[in-house]
């Protein structure tokens, strides 16, 4: 079932054509878009991204500053208290 849905949206959106006004609209619809609050609204829309990307990075960094960790058998034996069997 799940094989059959991702099939009908991949095919939906290799089969759909670029949405387009009518061309008495179309000026109307580009100005609606690129006006003068575009790079504002960009930029609101670019911004969740950039913040899971920092978070990812402070991760990774984080991770690799990390020490080894090391098994509770070495651990024991480099102690000297390691049980008997």
């Amino acid at each position: 079932m799940g094989r059959g849905i991702s099939t009908g949206i991949t095919t939906a959106l290799l089969t759909a054509s670029a949405a387009s006004a009518c061309p008495t609209c179309r000026p109307e619809v580009v100005a609606g878009i690129l006006d003068e609050h575009f790079w504002g609204r960009l930029s609101l829309t670019v911004l969740p991204f950039l913040v899971l990307l920092l978070i990812v990075c402070a991760l990774v960094l984080a991770a690799r500053a990390a020490p080894a960790a090391v098994p509770l058998r070495q651990r024991a034996r480099s102690r000297g208290q390691e049980r008997a069997r």
